[in-house]
């Protein structure tokens, strides 16, 4: 849709009531969502304007070292505490916040890029501006954030906790944006 909707031309009218449609149904599968999630998470996934924001950092951390660096090595145990985390900070399409979320107990992580349907994207370019996402219930008390890029990337993450915090863009330590 996001790619027909750019040639709308004559069907400008039809692309919008199916994005009013897609939208409405959205936010009603959101709000059944909320009981799941912090106020700012909440706020994040209902409010923030991220639509031609970038993606600024993913991180992916695998915490399941049976011990840290500085301490000998613990015997390896196999248990379900989904160990991997990650982290992920966006700018929002008005170069004013920046959120960053934090999912752990995360049971899938998926990151396709280019990603098999190029849609805005030219080879040697990054994942271009964010396009879509959307959280959806992902079954046995996960969750699932999907997020669509302008150059096709996916980037998916299923997780049971998600935290949200959002400050000034000139005020995130260690992220410039590209002038």
């Amino acid at each position: 849709m996001w790619h027909a909707l750019q040639g709308r031309g004559e069907q400008a009218d039809e692309y919008n009531t199916k994005w009013e449609q897609v939208f409405q149904e959205y936010s009603h599968q959101l709000a059944v969502l909320r009981s799941r999630l912090s106020d700012e998470a909440f706020a994040f996934f209902d409010e923030a304007d991220v639509h031609d924001g970038e993606l600024l950092e993913l991180r992916i951390i695998d915490g399941s070292r049976p011990a840290p660096l500085s301490a000998p090595a613990r015997s390896w145990e196999t248990s379900m505490n989904y160990p991997v985390r990650v982290e992920l900070s966006v700018l929002d399409a008005m170069d004013q916040f920046v959120s960053h979320l934090s999912y752990s107990a995360l049971r899938r992580v998926v990151v396709d890029f280019p990603g098999e349907e190029a849609l805005f994207y030219q080879p040697g370019e990054g994942f271009g501006d964010w396009g879509y996402h959307e959280l959806t219930d992902a079954g046995n008390t996960f969750l699932r954030h999907e997020i669509l890029f302008s150059s096709g990337s996916i980037l998916a993450v299923e997780f049971k906790n998600v935290a949200v915090t959002k400050t000034p863009a000139r005020a995130a330590s260690g992220l410039v944006r590209r002038e």
